[in-house]
């Protein structure tokens, strides 16, 4: 039996890109309960539900169609049920722009049949529970646009701050 593999550091920059994740979520909209699910599951007709963008029927997530880094909300409209390869695949990527892409395991680069049919569903779908990303702009005041620049800009310090740290702690380990 093969062992597991040896763990793996978690980055400074790895870690903050949670963070900044968590503030994206946090000014975005969420309500996607199992009333919503129900819509979705019963908007794409299959039993057992199938992934949005393969027909895998392996479904393990719901994706967001415009993802949280570009201002998407957890709502109707824009979540679909996903497989793990296409989810981990797209990442942030538009999802029409992915789909019909030569990209590592998108859908046409695994030779899914129909990807035309399948961008133009996911499109209805969004239309159909009028679902538009809006910008954090749209969604902020001027003065909390300002807010939200002055608090990255200082993440960004700190994240810097805390990468020299761990330097001079590594440089010191091997130094004799």
């Amino acid at each position: 039996m093969p062992l597991p593999r040896a763990p793996q550091r978690i980055t400074v920059g790895f870690a903050f890109s949670f963070v900044d994740r968590a503030i994206q979520e946090g000014l975005a909209n969420r309500r996607f309960g199992q009333p919503e699910i129900a819509a979705v599951i019963e908007y794409f007709g299959t039993d057992p539900p199938q992934c949005a963008y393969c027909g895998d029927e392996d479904v393990r997530r719901w994706d967001h169609l415009v993802a949280v880094k570009w201002c998407g909300d957890t709502v109707l409209g824009n979540m679909v049920p996903a497989c793990s390869r296409c989810d981990d695949s797209k990442r942030d990527m538009p999802y029409e722009e992915w789909m019909l892409s030569g990209a590592r395991h998108s859908p046409k680069s695994r030779g899914v049949p129909g990807v035309e049919q399948r961008v133009a569903r996911l499109r209805a779908y969004a239309e159909k529970y009028q679902y538009l990303p809006r910008s954090r702009e749209e969604r902020l005041v001027a003065v909390d646009v300002e807010e939200l620049i002055r608090l990255r800009h200082k993440l960004g310090g700190m994240r810097k701050e805390i990468e020299q740290f761990l330097l001079r702690q590594s440089e010191r380990r091997q130094t004799p």
